[in-house]
């Protein structure tokens, strides 16, 4: 990955875990100055409006 800090592509590792909660702290950090680089996925959600079965209403023409 590349490091902001490094300004250079860099090997990046795990942080090491103290416990089982490992997952809960989804960082990585950079091999060669230690900047963290947070890698966690994110839910985005949409809402669509249903729009049904309406018919369009008639247009006008032209005289």
């Amino acid at each position: 990955m590349h490091c902001a800090i490094c300004q250079a592509e860099m090997p990046f590792e795990a942080a090491p875990a103290e416990d089982e909660s490992a997952d809960e702290f989804p960082e990585l950090l950079c091999t060669g100055c230690g900047t963290a680089v947070v890698v966690a996925p994110f839910t985005l959600r949409v809402w669509l409006r249903h729009r049904g079965t309406a018919i369009a209403p008639q247009q006008r023409r032209a005289a």
